[in-house]
């Protein structure tokens, strides 16, 4: 499974630096606040902060429509409050965007907006609390988490030449939970600077 993993990141970052027509790098950080529910009641969440970084590419599709992808590592999960004791839940993925972007070109300025779905491939995980640090498996037991995640992104921004400033959020529809009683979704903002090649 891992070997497959591995490939799969591979042929994404191959894929990427042969189409696109524009490459950069883009880094950043991320507020984590993903949802949890369980047999049908909510916990409060706050937000975990981490970060994303990775490659992006851009494939035009006319003067103003863009096609925008990559493959980042990006940090998601959540604070849990459970009886009074807080607990992080982290998550690490390798997460792919296929967002469609359109620009408004203001002259040495572009304002652009984006929206798309992501799929993410989990890496790592990991639940700390109460002084005491626990490695989460990805699986499909009931006490393991689902390595696969996927939503949607939307997002804007700006383009300063070569400077690329944003700010975007990205909903999780996958349940991450094999729990029948219990549901977590991820939810993630993040804000980023990039720079085209």
């Amino acid at each position: 499974m891992k070997i497959k993993l591995i490939a799969i990141c591979i042929l994404s970052f191959t894929l990427i630096n042969v189409n696109a027509q524009r490459l950069g790098i883009k880094a950043g950080v991320s507020l984590a606040k993903g949802t949890y529910e369980y047999t049908e009641s909510s916990f409060s969440t706050e937000n975990l902060t981490g970060f994303h970084a990775g490659l992006i590419g851009e494939f035009p599709l006319s003067d103003n429509v863009f096609i925008n992808t990559g493959a980042l590592f990006s940090m998601k999960g959540t604070k849990l409050n459970v009886l009074g004791m807080g607990i992080d839940f982290s998550v690490n993925y390798v997460e792919i965007p296929l967002n469609l972007a359109y620009k408004y070109d203001l002259g040495v300025v572009k304002l652009f907006g984006q929206a798309g779905p992501y799929a993410g491939v989990g890496i790592s995980a990991k639940m700390k609390g109460g002084g005491e640090e626990e490695t989460l498996d990805f699986g499909s037991e009931t006490d393991q988490i689902k390595r696969i995640d996927y939503g949607v992104n939307i997002g804007a921004g700006v383009e300063i030449r070569k400077l690329i400033i944003g700010v975007n959020y990205g909903l999780g529809l996958a349940n991450m939970s094999n729990d029948p009683d219990e549901t977590m979704k991820n939810g993630v903002l993040s804000l980023s600077a990039g720079l085209w090649f």
